[in-house]
């Protein structure tokens, strides 16, 4: 799995023609860059899904889902890397044939816990732990960087060459003098994982 980071920068130069009297002229040039690098964090959502007869049964049953499949993960990851983001309780409904008014069959409860790993290669045991703990699904799955400075700073770097060796590229063409850097632009970055 690679991380590929999208950077774009636009140089705005001014340029003077060699023999030109009137004031600078400016030129603006485009470069973009593409930097792939391996991810070293995983962001994993992970639902317990309980059922009862009523809202607090649901509820409680979740409960202690919920807490069983916690304590399974916090084994594997620091338990402060683990947090509730989503919890709700609904009624199941059974709708009459006839539209008739539906009648309550019962009541789901959903907990969804996000956590946050480091070591990607326990990536396989958290999950295999999470269902066997009684986790119902794995929501989402997402890499991503600790730290994105290196990279961005590669992409950049690129962009600006690719930028820069455009103007040059135009100014020979153009018999133009490049001048100094009047403007720079960067467009904010894409993370594709």
């Amino acid at each position: 799995m690679k991380i590929l980071l999208f950077l774009a920068c636009c140089l705005s130069l001014s340029a003077q023609a060699i023999q030109q009297t009137g004031g600078p002229a400016t030129m603006l040039v485009h470069g973009e860059a593409t930097v792939s690098v391996e991810p070293d964090i995983a962001e994993i959502d992970i639902g317990i899904i309980t059922q009862g007869a009523t809202s607090q049964a649901a509820a409680d049953q979740n409960t202690a889902k919920s807490q069983q499949v916690i304590d399974r993960l916090a084994a594997i990851v620091p338990r402060n890397t683990i947090k509730t983001i989503n919890l709700s309780v609904n009624p199941n409904y059974r709708y009459a044939k006839e539209g008739g008014s539906a009648v309550i069959l019962g009541y789901t409860a959903t907990n969804t816990v996000r956590l946050t790993l480091e070591d990607l290669s326990r990536l396989p045991h958290l999950i295999n732990t999470a269902t066997q703990a009684g986790a119902s699904n794995i929501n989402r799955l997402t890499f991503d960087l600790k730290e994105e400075k290196v990279a961005r700073a590669q992409a950049l770097a690129k962009a600006a060459d690719q930028a820069r060796s455009g103007a040059d590229a135009l100014a020979s063409s153009l018999q133009l003098h490049i001048g100094r850097l009047v403007r720079v632009e960067e467009v904010q970055p894409v993370v594709i994982s």
